[in-house]
């Protein structure tokens, strides 16, 4: 069940994005300059489209509308054979998923077997109330 507040959730996106900008300022410090600074514009346009997708449709379908996108990324194995911007649309809806109270088991289960939650669960969303 979903219990953040869309202006709460707006708020830490918003905070999410000033940090892929921060990223993307100090990606030319890195040894990999090319692959961060993909990997931070991605982000920062993820986190856009999530706030823009929050503001016109509510925290609900923002999840919804994730969960699917995620669950559809493949599997990485090490950092550097993967594609920067699906690396930064990945850390991106993690972080989106974290703010709404996901877990990372639950996220590995979404990622493993396209559900949200194991058999015995389920995961269940409703309207955030404005706070």
């Amino acid at each position: 069940m979903i219990q953040v507040a869309k202006d709460d959730v707006l708020r830490g996106l918003k905070k999410f994005k000033r940090l892929a900008k921060q990223d993307l300022l100090a990606s030319s410090l890195t040894s990999n300059p090319d692959f961060w600074k993909v990997q931070a514009e991605s982000r920062r346009q993820k986190y856009s489209e999530l706030m823009e997708l929050v503001e016109a449709k509510g925290v609900d379908l923002a999840f919804k509308t994730a969960a699917a996108e995620y669950a559809k990324l493949p599997l990485f194995g090490t950092q550097d054979t993967a594609d920067p911007q699906l690396r930064g649309t990945e850390q991106a809806l993690e972080m989106f998923f974290t703010l709404l109270g996901m877990t990372a088991e639950e996220m590995q289960g979404l990622r493993t077997t396209g559900t949200l939650m194991n058999e015995s669960q389920e995961w269940q969303t409703e309207e955030a109330m404005e706070v």
